[in-house]
């Protein structure tokens, strides 16, 4: 059931007494488990709404209504029942890697099928009942988003630690035959499902296109909390040359047919062989941005589409720009440009992940007290931008639970939070200028 928490003003369930606090239950006699559920059910233009009241009375509710005219209900969440959670034990699961004692949330595994729908989530497929199949076919949940990884069954099955991964090849059929157009991801470990294994991959998926859409291959992220875990590597810089080459070529290869790019390779590929991220082109209608695939285009072309704006002297400011190691390339680029400007200097702070180890990078995996650490008490008083992504769950507390006040109250610096848009960053360094 789901609880209402409001009820649009002047509204068809306003009317019928439906009040926030209230429970529904059903429509049509059928349970609601989340906002598909509801939307799907909620469009036809006579439903019967089951509502349990504060007291627990029970109405049933008979409602005629303009088809997909809206019922004014308000929920807290798109998910009423439980979330469903992964089965796997990938052998580059990040979550298995994470330091211990940090909050019980982050921990969590979802392999569900509506946030895939909803949000864009990578899900394996392996966790699927029969009747989560019959919902994505029903309510055509197009596009999802799947964890491919390999498309061999038996390095599947061994990737993941799950018999049921073998199946990949029956189950991509089988929502290509319903036609529900999939994304798909390859994390990418060396000597394991690189190489042949990859090219083999990479054929197979594309001929299932047009149901597969796109492919995106992102790098295994390996922390230093890897005890009794499998025994992985990352790639040095000669594989990830060639891996350049490979996608480079196949991308050559797919926009003669079946017209555009196809497979994308993830930013740290290029970044980390000190090559420049592609041009705009490659990465056609960034089907993978959720992925975090051509963020460092988005970024640079939007700043260079501001650099006509910007002013050519303002008065003397200092700023700095905190950044994850990973994305000094395209930072250092940036504040070059910015740095041009007379009386504006511009010093980018690479933050090195020693909270997490391994080759983490990113920033938005950045902590607290590598921040803490990293700036010390030398930048008292400084002016630092610092983007948003390194905090979660829209509040202002990083991943160890430390707090930019927090941070300020240590360092001494002064911390303007940006949205990783190149205009809010620009608008940051500028002001007061």
């Amino acid at each position: 059931m789901a609880v209402i928490d409001k009820v649009t003003e002047g509204s068809i369930s306003e009317q019928a007494g439906i009040t926030a606090g209230d429970k529904l239950i059903s429509i049509n006699d059928l349970p609601i488990h989340d906002m598909l559920d509801y939307q799907f059910l909620a469009s036809d233009d006579e439903i019967t709404l089951l509502i349990e009241k504060a007291d627990g009375e029970q109405w049933e509710i008979e409602l005629e209504k303009d088809y997909d005219e809206d019922l004014g209900l308000h929920f807290n969440g798109f998910i009423f029942d439980k979330m469903k959670r992964c089965k796997n034990k990938c052998i580059f699961c990040f979550i298995d890697q994470l330091p211990e004692k940090m909050r019980a949330t982050l921990y969590t595994k979802d392999d569900d099928y509506r946030y895939s729908f909803w949000y864009g989530n990578f899900i394996t497929l392996t966790n699927l009942t029969e009747s989560d199949w019959q919902k994505i076919i029903a309510m055509r949940l197009s596009p999802l988003y799947v964890s491919v990884h390999c498309m061999d069954p038996e390095i599947r099955a061994k990737m993941m630690n799950n018999p049921e991964a073998a199946n990949i090849k029956a189950q991509l059929k089988r929502l290509s035959d319903a036609d529900i157009m999939i994304h798909t991801q390859i994390v990418l470990c060396p000597g394991i499902n690189d190489g042949k294994i990859l090219k083999d991959t990479i054929e197979q998926l594309a001929a299932m296109h047009p149901c597969v859409q796109s492919i995106g291959i992102v790098p295994v992220g390996l922390t230093g909390h890897r005890n009794k875990l499998a025994d992985l590597r990352v790639f040095d810089l000669k594989e990830i040359q060639d891996i350049i080459t490979l996608i480079d070529g196949y991308q050559t290869r797919f926009r003669k047919e079946p017209g555009y790019g196809l497979v994308y390779l993830a930013d740290e590929f290029y970044l980390a062989a000190g090559q420049p991220v592609p041009g705009d082109e490659y990465y056609d209608d960034y089907s993978q941005i959720e992925n975090g695939i051509g963020l460092s285009r988005i970024l640079l072309d939007d700043f260079s589409a501001l650099e006509a704006q910007l002013p050519t002297e303002v008065p003397p400011r200092k700023v700095f720009l905190l950044t994850g190691e990973s994305a000094l390339p395209v930072m250092f680029t940036i504040s070059r440009r910015l740095n041009a400007i007379a009386g504006l200097t511009v010093e980018v702070l690479p933050v090195k992940n020693s909270f997490f180890g391994g080759n983490v990078s990113v920033t938005g995996l950045l902590t607290g007290s590598d921040i803490i650490d990293f700036l010390g008490i030398n930048y008292k008083g400084e002016n630092i931008i610092i983007p948003e992504v390194v905090f979660r769950d829209g509040n202002d507390v990083l991943l160890d639970d430390v707090s930019i006040a927090e941070i300020a109250g240590i360092t001494g610096a002064n911390f303007q939070i940006v949205d990783g848009s190149a205009q809010s960053l620009v608008d940051a360094i500028l002001e007061g200028a």
